[in-house]
């Protein structure tokens, strides 16, 4: 599975810094406003929720919070990911984490078993979708929540304004290179490519908005 350490060259620790310093944006309250509308009705205290590519493990910090009682497991291909996220305090118990690949190993839970799957920008960098979406199904319980989070096509100029709104000069061209070799692999799908994919990999679409962001799309899905 390509990391996009890998694709935009930047090292783990930036990509962790990263992650760090955008998650009160991605994850304010637009989201979860949407997220208790939308997703916390299918939710119980002990609920099985896992996320794949949880990256610094921020978002799982965040559902401790809200979900006491919930066995919660984050997994990532990095384990720079991995490290910071066992050493972040949670208000309980600590979640479950695993460096592990799903497009590689099927995911370490019986069928059937899990209540809740996040994915955020993750599949789109995956080589065969319909094959990740399909063991997803496989754990999803029968009125599980698939709560992918992931980018939309939007027009060049958008894009950089939006990822690096005012470079340096003496930074402009090694920033629009980083930036380039994003672009293609951000911009794969559009919003009704992924509301056909997820169609036709069996998932029926409940919900999907634009939480703020013109890259990023958010869809609750249930299984068909």
């Amino acid at each position: 599975m390509a990391t996009h350490q890998d694709i935009a060259n930047v090292s783990d620790e930036e990509l962790v810094n990263r992650m760090i310093s955008s998650h009160d944006d991605r994850f304010g309250e637009t989201f979860w406003s949407f997220f208790n509308e939308f997703v916390d009705p299918h939710l119980k205290n002990e609920s099985q929720i896992i996320d794949v590519g949880c990256g610094p493990g921020l978002f799982l910090r965040d559902l401790r919070r809200r979900y006491p009682e919930a066995n919660l497991f984050g997994s990532d291909v990095t384990q720079a990911m991995i490290d910071h996220a066992e050493g972040v305090s949670y208000d309980g118990q600590k979640p479950e984490y695993k460096l592990h690949d799903i497009s590689k190993d099927p995911l370490p839970f019986a069928d059937g078993q899990v209540n809740l799957l996040s994915m955020v920008a993750v599949l789109h960098v995956l080589d065969d979708p319909f094959a990740i979406c399909n063991e997803i199904k496989r754990v999803l319980a029968d009125d599980g929540i698939f709560l992918l989070q992931d980018w939309i096509r939007t027009a060049l100029p958008v894009y950089l304004e939006r990822m690096a709104p005012a470079p340096e000069q003496d930074q402009l061209e090694i920033v629009r290179g980083r930036l380039m070799a994003l672009f293609t692999v951000h911009n794969k799908y559009t919003q009704d490519d992924w509301l056909w994919l997820l169609k036709e990999a069996g998932f029926k679409v409940d919900k999907h908005r634009q939480l703020g962001s013109p890259h990023f799309c958010t869809f609750v899905c249930r299984m068909t």
